[in-house]
């Protein structure tokens, strides 16, 4: 069972997300998808929907997601 402590945890650590630009949000998680449009809407998504877009997401995506937000925060405990 998830407590409130816990949720905070894992809300904090992904705002680190928020550190990305629409480039580097492709670059992480579409690197190999020549789709523009694709790529568009889903940076929309996630800028407007975050929640949406993050219950969207495959696992191997949320993986890639906990890394990068891991990789923040370890950058961020040593600063």
């Amino acid at each position: 069972m998830m407590n409130w402590n816990t949720l905070g945890h894992y809300l904090d650590d992904l705002k680190f997300l928020n550190r990305l630009n629409k480039f580097e949000f492709i670059e992480l998680l579409f690197p190999d998808s020549p789709d523009e449009r694709y790529n568009e809407l889903k940076w929309l998504e996630f800028r407007h929907k975050p929640l949406a877009f993050l219950w969207g997401c495959s696992n191997d995506k949320l993986m890639i997601i906990a890394d990068y937000c891991n990789k923040c925060a370890e950058e961020a405990a040593f600063a």
